[in-house]
């Protein structure tokens, strides 16, 4: 499997598979780009999908954000992707972090190679604004985000750095059983918090198969969902390529009329998938593989 080179000097794991017209899938918060994998196989004769691991998952485990925005930091890498690949004329999926990372692309870098774009169950504004109660979690947000910041304060007794693994086991497992219970409300999965309640005596193994692992990268994605205001509407108003907003209509992450808000913003095809939740790849995946195939094989 390929490696390519950020600006930084770290290198991050991409995936390539396919051949033809080039695609740019970007993964959400605790997955990484293997995660794709069933939902492109039926189309590689067509299309040369690029599925990289986005900085700290997965094959790029190992690189620490090197900047406090880690969608900014995201975009970088991606256009660091492009640069050392040749993209051109390429299509642009991002599900959830991946889709805050395609708007804030798009507002902030060079999107001028992206030629469609496919955004999966995510809000042009994560925070909630006076005139926007969409973001995450909905008229639940306050909650949530107190959920975050305890989380956060107890990270105050932990190192700077270093995996969760390797705290002492008092408070790597108060950290586990709050980070297990915000992960399996993000999740959609309930049992998560269960299991780790009823497996607490196996704390080590656990903080080895979380998703995110390492004490650096949890702060800083808290951080950026607690800290920031981006509002990414303006930016995206006179969006400036042809657009597909696909949503679970039962997401409890972000409710389904914000996101029908931002598909009628940008002039996109909106597609509602009626049982799916925040995981449209787990919920509905036949589904969703169907609407990949319809946005891969668009004209426009």
């Amino acid at each position: 499997m390929p490696f390519f080179p950020a600006r930084d000097g770290e290198s991050l794991h991409v995936r390539i598979l396919g051949r033809g017209q080039p695609v740019l899938m970007l993964h959400g918060l605790g997955m990484q780009g293997r995660d794709w994998l069933p939902f492109v196989v039926p189309f590689l004769r067509r299309f040369q999908f690029y599925l990289p691991d986005l900085r700290t998952a997965g094959g790029s485990s190992g690189a620490r954000f090197n900047q406090p925005d880690v969608f900014h930091n995201h975009m970088q890498d991606m256009e660091d992707l492009v640069a050392h690949f040749g993209l051109q004329d390429f299509l642009l999926a991002g599900y959830s972090l991946g889709a805050t990372t395609s708007l804030h692309w798009q507002a902030h870098g060079d999107f001028s190679p992206v030629r469609r774009y496919l955004h999966i169950d995510q809000s042009p504004c994560i925070a909630n604004q006076p005139d926007w109660p969409h973001g995450l979690f909905g008229d639940r947000q306050p909650h949530f985000f107190d959920q975050l910041r305890e989380l956060l304060a107890l990270l105050d007794g932990a190192p700077d750095e270093g995996p969760i693994a390797g705290l002492a086991s008092g408070l790597r497992e108060a950290i586990l059983a709050r980070l297990t219970h915000i992960l399996s409300q993000v999740a959609g999965r309930p049992g998560l918090h269960s299991a780790f309640n009823a497996t607490a005596r196996w704390s080590g193994l656990w903080a080895r198969i979380l998703p995110v692992a390492e004490l650096a990268d949890i702060r800083a994605y808290l951080q950026a969902y607690l800290n920031g205001t981006r509002d990414y509407r303006s930016s995206a108003a006179n969006f400036p390529v042809p657009a597909t907003v696909i949503t679970g209509a039962r997401s409890p992450l972000y409710p389904a009329e914000g996101q029908a808000d931002f598909a009628r913003l940008i002039g996109a095809r909106h597609v509602v998938l009626p049982k799916a939740g925040h995981v449209p790849l787990m919920s509905q995946p036949l589904a969703f593989t169907r609407a990949l195939g319809e946005f891969l094989r668009q004209e426009r």
